[in-house]
């Protein structure tokens, strides 16, 4: 691969230096050993107003002029994204919720993270780390007309220690990001990732996105149906026959 590879860590943690902003930072810096252009999105610091369900996504035109448009538009360019985020009673926190929250119906219609490569990276008091981890990685895994595939996850109940004093676990970081990055170098599809949910998705939940896509494609839905075109992921006579 001869273009330069795009990895993107987004973090949500509240402290600069927190335990689950070092564990992304250690992948950022594995990525950039194998060859890849890293950005960091610390979403702290970054404007950000909490999504109010609107939908006026779906027509291209969030009301709100805040940083977001910015930060998708990194997030949408790069090859792969490592999301990271402490745990609060077994959930990321609200600052990684709401972007999720802001990335929404528009990401779940049209599954512009498809394609991308995914890492998830949680850190826990005592316990949840793991589901966090893994379910910063479900919005890309589950796109319904375009997968994302997970790199991996690494979920930390790190207890009252500081992260930054494990050699261990820093490296474990460190070797994801690598990961992320030779899954990208080399397509890695990870032909037997998630089958139930994407036999559910073309059995079931594709077939009714097309027919609402299809019903909405010149009002609510006009952006969807434009994006998904100009990808090749929808066709107007696949909608008809839908």
């Amino acid at each position: 691969m001869n273009r330069s590879i795009k990895i993107v860590g987004v973090i949500s943690s509240s402290h600069h230096n927190g335990n689950s902003a070092t564990l992304a930072r250690e992948a950022l810096k594995g990525a950039a050993e194998e060859g890849a252009q890293v950005t960091e999105i610390y979403l702290p610091k970054q404007r950000v107003e909490f999504c109010t369900g609107c939908l006026k996504c779906l027509e291209g035109k969030c009301p709100f002029s805040d940083d977001f448009e910015t930060l998708r538009k990194l997030v949408y360019e790069a090859d792969g994204i490592i999301f990271s985020s402490p745990t609060f009673a077994t959930a990321p926190n609200a600052i990684m919720k709401n972007f999720i929250d802001r990335l929404g119906m528009y990401e779940r219609f049209t599954s512009s993270l498809g394609g991308k490569y995914i890492v998830g990276i949680a850190t826990a008091g005592h316990t949840g780390a793991k589901k966090v981890a893994m379910g910063l990685t479900c919005l890309a895994r589950d796109g319904i007309f375009k997968r994302g595939y997970v790199s991996g996850i690494l979920g930390i109940n790190i207890g009252s220690d500081r992260v930054v004093n494990d050699a261990g676990k820093l490296m474990l970081a460190r070797n994801l990001g690598k990961k992320i990055t030779r899954d990208i170098k080399t397509y890695n599809k990870y032909p037997f990732q998630n089958l139930i949910g994407r036999w559910i998705n073309c059995l079931f939940v594709r077939p009714h996105f097309y027919k609402v896509i299809l019903k909405n494609k010149d009002g609510s839905m006009k952006a969807v149906y434009n994006n998904l075109s100009q990808r090749g992921l929808i066709q107007l006579d696949v909608l008809w026959r839908s």
